[in-house]
């Protein structure tokens, strides 16, 4: 029995100290549909402002659905360009007003009331990428990726929204290639 209770409070301890999961939203300012069929399945990459890592990650995710690296004369082009990434902060209003009326024992009688203490800060990233798709001997493909995260009272770090943001292009890229 105090295995199971010294187990429960250490368990408990420890759920508090991880932080939240960082969420994030994608949209496009013009859905992409490609309903030509694309000849062959080599594609060539050019970005702009995105980490090291992106072209790779990008290379990766299109070969494992099929896709091939080509060195001259792809038949896809692909063309992403990171316009901006910002951190932004909100105000949430955490005003509020409390009022209570009781009674107790003999003669004793109370009432009370409390006031919220202000705003809280709310953090929160948003970016946008240009995304453009040239299909060899077809037609040419654009759009505005927007991204932004959830708000949150923790601040994160630009580093882990980059990352996410990146990994949300390169999923909404291979998405519209396969055709949804």
């Amino acid at each position: 029995m105090k295995n199971i209770f010294f187990s429960l409070i250490i368990s408990l301890i420890f759920l508090g100290c991880g932080s939240p999961a960082f969420t994030s939203y994608l949209a496009t300012s013009n859905p992409i549909f490609i309903t030509e069929n694309i000849k062959g399945k080599s594609f060539s990459i050019s970005s702009q402002n995105l980490t090291e890592n992106f072209d790779i990650n990008l290379s990766s995710a299109l070969i494992q659905n099929g896709y091939k690296k080509a060195d001259k004369n792809p038949d896809i082009t692909i063309k992403v360009a990171l316009n901006y990434l910002r951190q932004n902060s909100d105000i949430k209003n955490n005003n509020f007003m409390e009022f209570g009326f009781g009674s107790g024992g003999f003669r004793h009688i109370g009432f009370g009331s409390s006031f919220g203490n202000g705003y809280e800060s709310e953090y929160f990233y948003d970016a946008q990428a240009s995304l453009y798709i040239a299909i060899k001997d077809g037609k040419d493909y654009q759009t505005n990726l927007n991204l932004q995260s959830q708000k949150s009272s923790f601040s994160y770090s630009q580093s882990q929204a980059t990352e996410d943001f990146q990994s949300k292009i390169i999923a909404k890229i291979v998405e519209i290639l396969n055709g949804f």
